[in-house]
């Protein structure tokens, strides 16, 4: 996620220094065909280019409202989950007691049981955060905001084993490292957790009942953030978005070379810059929507999960009445993950 109000042009510079200097060199070389080698069949009027130029606005416009919903909806699933794991650690506080209890507890081992819940709730987010980063085929492509990413140290993606290891045991770590999807097996360690408490009497069957409705909330919402990593945008859109602007931009010289040539002789060279300009702010719009339509391929426009997983883990362990917390992830050259 990009946090800066204004992007900063190192960052523009990697999308667009290809196209600008491809638009530069087409609109010279029409130029000079047009003046120096006199092929005046190279102007053609606007209006059909104009026509086709609006009707492409509008696709584009389409594209990037889809786009943007898919980031959207990726960043309301990851809000669900910080609600999520809070009512989640109180619930694993509050209902996990010695209070009907057949062999009551000591005090440190009830801590105990409170953290292990706590703390393999952290892992779960953890563990999906790293799963839902992985590459998918349509996103096998190393773009320039993935280039950017990659430059970064703090931005780079560790083992799933290092990531859990402060939150669970060594044996569960090697159980869970082991399965393809280690988040969807935490949950289940996380029921198979609360049947065992069930059955000392550490939690009541009403409570019981209630947690596990919160641990059905966390599959439903990994299944959510799991639909949009595995179903790419449809590609009929984003191939022919894409045909579109290029067929646009390949045309609009033509079209601009009449109308400044009406103007003078002179004026022919102002399709240059203006060329340049118009097709900029098209391609720009293509890649605004391209960048925007995978929410979790660990890039600029990410939802920070990074920085969510943090939050949520800095919450959880002042539940737990810790002191020694981790530091809230801060914004390295204006990006959060």
């Amino acid at each position: 996620m990009y946090t800066s109000k204004r992007v900063r042009f190192h960052h523009i510079f990697p999308f667009a220094w290809r196209s600008v200097l491809f638009f530069l060199g087409y609109s010279t070389l029409i130029c000079l065909l047009y003046v120096m080698a006199g092929w005046q069949c190279l102007a053609i009027p606007f209006l059909p280019i104009g026509l086709i130029g609006t009707a492409v606005a509008f696709y584009v416009g389409f594209k990037n409202n889809s786009s943007y919903e898919r980031l959207w909806e990726g960043r309301r699933i990851w809000g669900s989950l910080v609600n999520v794991s809070r009512s989640w650690a109180i619930m694993a506080l509050d209902y996990v007691t010695n209070l009907n209890a057949t062999e009551p507890v000591l005090e440190q081992e009830l801590k105990t049981i409170h953290q292990s819940l706590v703390y393999r709730q952290l892992a779960f987010l953890n563990a999906l955060r790293l799963q839902l980063r992985r590459r998918t085929v349509w996103e096998a492509c190393v773009g320039a905001e993935h280039t950017l990413i990659e430059r970064i140290e703090a931005f780079r993606l560790h083992q799933l084993d290092e990531d859990l290891a402060p939150f669970l045991a060594a044996e569960e770590v090697e159980f869970i490292t082991k399965r393809q999807n280690a988040a969807t097996h935490l949950i289940r360690n996380q029921s198979a957790q609360l049947k065992e408490l069930r059955a000392k009497g550490l939690i009541s069957e009403y409570y019981h009942a209630e947690m596990e409705r919160l641990l059905v909330e966390c599959y439903n919402q990994q299944g959510a953030c799991e639909r949009i990593k595995t179903f790419p945008f449809p590609r009929q859109y984003a191939f022919f978005s894409y045909v579109f602007i290029w067929l646009f931009v390949l045309i609009l010289p033509y079209g601009l070379l009449g109308e400044m040539a009406k103007l003078g002789d002179w004026y022919i060279w102002l399709t240059i810059p203006f060329y340049t300009l118009i097709s900029w702010v098209f391609n720009t719009m293509e890649i605004i929507g391209d960048t925007s339509e995978n929410p979790f391929e660990n890039s600029i426009n990410d939802v920070p999960m990074t920085a969510i997983c943090r939050n949520v883990e800095i919450d959880l362990r002042e539940m737990l009445g810790e002191t020694k917390l981790p530091e809230r992830m801060q914004a390295v050259d204006n990006i959060m993950l």
